[in-house]
Parts: structure tokens; sequence; C-alpha cells
């Protein structure tokens, strides 16, 4: 059953709210810093409270769950790695469970009961020191000190993009907005870096390309945490991404792949054919890549009469699947795609390909002259600086 009470808003959500009814455009970059300010504050106030750090080095559940599950086991795992380090157990009585013990933040744990054959309820959470309370329901909830720090944080990490995340604006204004949002989660994450706590926020965010600090709270993560496998793919990725941006200035690659007939297709007959060609890559099974479309479709409208064309590339390996989402997105410029798995990993490496959507852009002379990543606005920014000259 769906919960119909409408969440509390975040200190941010309603300051928002209330600046949202002044004025129908109310930010600018010294709002954006206003909100962050806030935010920090909000946070501050929570981080710095005597009762999140409290002197006792030992967590208590108390869980709470419907009554008609009395006599039900509740089991606390925790774990390093993917292997289980231990087991504790109890049994819900009066409506009531719950445990004890020292605070473990390598790893979250995990609190589950198994109420009917097939269905358990079942959260994670990180073990601190102090009070945590757990109610176990179709949506399981946690309340402690950490988790309301969190909650706080999520919430503003939400929010705050919407500062400046406005259809219309400069890039400088985008670009800006970013900055003191990557700045503002730093300023968190690295309270936290010396544990499973600052780990976990760490990997959450390594997708994010752009982010400055990246390699800054790489280098405050204990030795024993970079040799972890999941450190060590994170950083790899952002590696790679990294690698993206040498492609620039430097010649397309050719590669051979099939068009709707099956035909064999190279992309060196269609670079150099225009004044700028867009490799789009994608595939039917990317959200984010059909979602992005029609906004391409929109650039390709405008720019077309410019010599601006679109090459789609997908790393689809399912030919039906591949044709059926051209279809159903209408798409009118050529679309060729891989086919074979090995393939798509050779691609992948000869374009440093980690995530998709991806744009490159190649120019007349088959020159790259830049990398799109994600945001279909930077391809928009991007045609609009170019045309300009």
């Amino acid at each position: 059953m769906r919960n119909l009470r409408k969440p509390e808003l975040s200190p941010l959500e309603k300051y928002i709210k209330k600046r949202s009814t002044k004025t129908a455009f109310p930010y600018s970059i010294t709002n954006i810093d206003v909100e962050i300010k806030k935010c920090l504050f909000v946070l501050g106030l929570l981080l710095f409270s005597p009762s999140i750090y409290s002197q006792v080095s030992t967590f208590h559940v108390k869980g709470k769950v419907n009554p008609k599950y009395n006599d039900n086991l509740v089991t606390l795992s925790t774990f390093i790695g993917d292997s289980i380090r231990s087991i504790d157990s109890t049994y819900v009585v009066d409506g009531k469970f719950s445990f004890e013990g020292p605070e473990y933040l390598y790893e979250q744990s995990l609190i589950s009961m198994q109420y009917a054959p097939d269905s358990t309820f079942a959260i994670k959470f990180f073990l601190e020191k102090g009070p945590i309370e757990v109610e176990l329901n179709r949506k399981p909830s946690i309340h402690s000190p950490f988790t309301t720090v969190y909650r706080q944080y999520r919430d503003s990490c939400k929010n705050i993009p919407k500062t400046f995340s406005i259809e219309g604006q400069t890039e400088d204004f985008y670009k800006a907005g970013w900055e003191r949002f990557f700045a503002f989660k730093y300023q968190f994450k690295k309270r936290y870096i010396h544990n499973g706590i600052g780990r976990t926020l760490f990997l959450a965010d390594a997708h994010y390309r752009d982010d400055p600090y990246f390699y800054k709270l790489y280098e405050l993560l204990p030795d024993s945490e970079k040799e972890r496998n999941d450190i060590k793919e994170a950083y790899q990725f952002r590696k790679d991404r990294d690698a993206q941006d040498s492609l620039v200035n430097k010649p397309f690659i050719d590669f051979t792949l099939k068009n709707v007939a099956d035909e064999e297709k190279r992309i060196s007959d269609y670079a150099g054919k225009s004044q700028l060609l867009f490799l789009d890559f994608w595939a039917s099974w990317c959200g984010p890549c059909i979602a992005q479309e029609p906004r391409i479709k929109e650039l390709y409208e405008k720019y077309k009469s410019d010599g601006f064309e679109v090459l789609g590339i997908s790393l689809d390996t399912d030919k039906e699947r591949w044709l059926n989402a051209i279809k159903n997105k209408g798409i009118t410029w050529p679309e060729l795609y891989v086919g074979d798995q090995e393939r798509v990993k050779e691609l992948r490496k000869l374009y440093c390909i980690v995530g998709i959507p991806l744009g490159i852009l190649i120019d007349k002379s088959g020159k790259i002259v830049s990398v799109i990543t994600a945001q279909w606005q930077h391809l928009k920014w991007v045609l609009e600086e170019y045309y300009k000259k």
C-alpha cells in the first residue's frame, strides 16, 4: 500500500518553495550560494549535535513491526566486502525487537525479517554508535543520528541542482552552479572519508566526470580501502572518463558497423561529408539515451541547414530490439549498430566509452572537436558557439 501522507519538506525545499511564490525566476549565482550556505548551516547543526557525538561506543537498535508478526525471526547481518562478517538474530515480542553491540562502520549492515515464504522486510544502514530506531514494513525506515544528517544531505543534493539547471541559462551559469554543488558535496563526504560511510558516498559519486574533488577524496582514503575491488573499479572508471578528453583535436577512429539492412558501413563513410558530424553512441536499453533523443532531434532540425549531421551508433547486440527502438524514436538520420559483444568491447576501448549517452563531434577535416557526455545541453552549447564563427 502506498504511503499517502505527504513527506515533510527539507529545509532547502521549504526555502525554495517560499522563494518561488515571490518570483518566477528567483535564482542567480548569488542565490545558489545562499541555498548551499543554508544547507551547510542546517547540516552543521546536525553534525555537531551532542547526541550524534556522544561517548557511547555501542549501537542500540530498537525495532518495531506489526504485532501480527510476533515470534517471527529478525536477523541482523554485517559484512566485509561481499562476505558475511556476522549474523545475529532475535524474535519479535509484542511487535518489538532489539539488538546491541559495538559500532561497525566498515560496511552497511542489513536487518531483515521473512514474513511470508517469498517475502521479506529488509533495510540497509550503518551500525553507528547510539540509538537506532527501525520500523519494518513494506517501506522500512531508519531513524538515527547519521541517517538524519544523511537525509538532509541527500535532499539537498536533489534540490540544489534545481537552482541552476534551468533551461535557457548560459553555460557559465550552469558550470558555476555545478562547481558550488561539488564543493558542497566534498565538504560533507570529507567528514566521513575514513570509514564506510565516506567510502559509500565516494563510490556513489564516482560517475561524475566533472567532479574536481574525486582525486582529493581518493587520496584521503586509507591505503587498505584503496585495495578494495570496488574502489579500484571506481578509480579506473574515472581514469577512463578522463581519457575521453585526450580524444579532442585528434582524428576520429574508423570502425566497421552494420546498418538496418545488415550492410557493413564504416564511420569514414559519413565523416568529412558535412560541416559537423555528431556520433551519437546509445542503446535501446539506455533510458537516458532515449530520453534525450527529442532534444537531439530539435538540434538536428535547427542546424541541419548549417551542415550539422548525426550518425547514430548503437551498442545493441540484439538487432530486433535495436530496430524497434529506432522505429519508436522516429529517427531520420543514419543508424548503425555493432551487433557483437566482442566488437562492442573493442569500440568501447577505442572511444574510451565508459557510459552512455556519449557523443563525439567531428569536423569536416575529420578532427574530433568535442566529447559530449550525458547532457544534451552540452551539445547545444557547443553548437551555439561553433556556429557563431
